[in-house]
C-alpha cells in the first residue's frame, strides 16, 4: 500500500500533464493550460460544491478552465500533501481551508507538508459554520433535547461525521465536550457519505457543513438543531444559533481558502487573485454559495490571507487538541 507521499508523488505523475516547466510559465501568458483545482472530498461534499462553483466562475475571466480533481482521503490530507509537492507554478490549487491548514498538521503528526512554508496563498473564499442535526426518526426537535436525551442515555446516540480530524468533527466534539455528554462517533470518508448514512437511519445525529446538510432540510427528511454561529446565520436564517439553542460557546467558525504549491511567481498569482476576487464578488456566485449555506469573504490581497491563516493555525490546533482527535 502506498504511503501518502508516495500516493501524492504517483498522482503528480498521471495528472502532471497540466504542469508545465519554469521557463514555459514565466511569461505574461498565464495561464497557458488548465488549472487544477483539487478537492480532498468526494463530489457532493462541501469542499467539491465550493471547487465546482469557482471553476465555473472562471470561464471567460481567464484563457484557460478550471478542472476540479476530487482526491478524498485522510480528512482531505492526502489532496493538502499532493498539492504542497506540486510543482510551483500555479496550475494546481489546493481547495483547502481550516482543515487543510489548522487541523492537518496538528491531527497528522507525520504529515509531509508544512502549512506554510509549501504553500503561496491565493485568497480567501468563504466562512461557514457547521449544522447539528438529526434524523427525525430520533423525535428529537431541539438541541436541549438531545442534550437530556444523550445525559439519560450515554453513549447510546450515535453521529456521523465526515472523517476523523473533520471540521464536523471538532465541532461534534466541542458539542460533547461543553454539554456534557458522551456520543458515539461514526467517522466517514467525506460529508455526502456522512449525510446518506443519517437518511439511512444508521446514525441518530449528523454534523456537517451546510452543503452536506441542507438539501434535506426542505422535505423534512433531516431536522436541524443549530448552526454553530453566534448569532442567526444569515443565509440560514430558519435555524437557531448556537447561542439561541442554549450552547453559546457553541460557536465555531469554519473557512475555506486556495492555495497553491510554494514558489509561484508574483505576477501568476496575482493574475489568480484577481480572476478569483472577480468570481467571488459576483452577486449571483455570492447568492450560488448562499444557496449551499456559504458567505462568500474574498480577502482584501494574497498578503492579507496569509496573515489570516497564520493567526488561525494554532486557534485550530488548540482545538485539534481539546477534541482528542486522532489519526488512527
Amino acid at each position: 500500500m502506498l504511503d501518502r507521499r508516495s500516493f501524492a508523488r504517483s498522482s503528480l505523475a498521471l495528472l502532471g500533464g497540466a504542469a508545465l516547466t519554469r521557463s514555459a510559465w514565466a511569461d505574461t501568458d498565464f495561464p497557458r493550460a488548465p488549472i487544477r483545482f483539487i478537492a480532498g472530498s468526494p463530489p457532493g461534499g462541501s469542499t467539491d460544491a465550493v471547487a465546482r462553483l469557482l471553476t465555473a466562475g472562471l470561464s471567460g475571466l481567464l484563457p484557460q478552465p478550471g478542472l476540479v480533481v476530487n482526491m478524498s482521503g485522510a480528512g482531505g490530507n492526502v489532496a493538502t500533501e499532493y498539492v504542497a509537492h506540486s510543482p510551483g507554478d500555479g496550475y494546481t490549487i489546493l481547495v483547502g481551508g481550516n482543515f487543510s491548514h489548522g487541523i492537518g498538521p496538528a491531527l497528522y503528526k507525520d504529515s509531509k507538508y508544512d502549512p506554510i512554508k509549501d504553500f503561496t496563498p491565493i485568497i480567501q473564499v468563504a466562512n461557514l459554520p457547521t449544522i447539528v442535526a438529526v434524523s427525525p426518526r430520533t423525535g428529537i426537535t431541539s438541541l436541549a433535547e438531545l442534550i437530556r436525551r444523550a445525559k439519560a442515555n450515554p453513549g447510546k446516540l450515535n453521529y456521523g461525521s465526515s472523517g476523523s480530524g473533520s471540521p464536523s468533527h471538532l465541532s461534534a466534539e466541542s458539542l460533547k465536550r461543553l454539554a456534557g455528554i458522551e456520543l458515539t462517533h461514526v467517522p466517514y470518508r467525506g460529508g455526502a457519505p456522512s449525510a446518506l448514512a443519517a437518511l439511512a437511519g444508521d446514525v441518530d445525529i449528523l454534523v456537517g457543513t451546510p452543503p452536506v446538510i441542507t438539501p434535506y432540510l426542505p422535505d423534512k427528511r433531516l431536522t436541524a438543531l443549530c448552526v454553530t454561529w453566534p448569532q442567526r446565520y444569515a443565509v440560514l436564517p430558519d435555524i437557531p444559533s448556537s447561542a439561541e439553542a442554549g450552547l453559546p460557546q457553541l460557536a465555531i467558525q469554519h473557512w475555506f481558502g486556495l492555495w497553491a504549491a510554494a514558489g509561484v511567481p508574483a505576477d501568476a498569482r496575482q493574475k489568480l487573485f484577481v480572476a478569483l476576487s472577480k468570481v467571488l464578488k459576483d452577486p449571483e456566485n455570492q447568492a450560488k454559495l448562499a444557496r449551499q449555506g456559504l458567505m462568500a469573504s474574498p480577502s482584501a490581497s494574497s498578503a492579507d490571507f496569509e496573515a489570516f491563516v497564520k493567526r488561525e493555525i494554532p486557534i485550530w490546533k488548540q482545538r485539534t487538541i481539546e477534541s482528542g482527535a486522532t489519526s488512527a
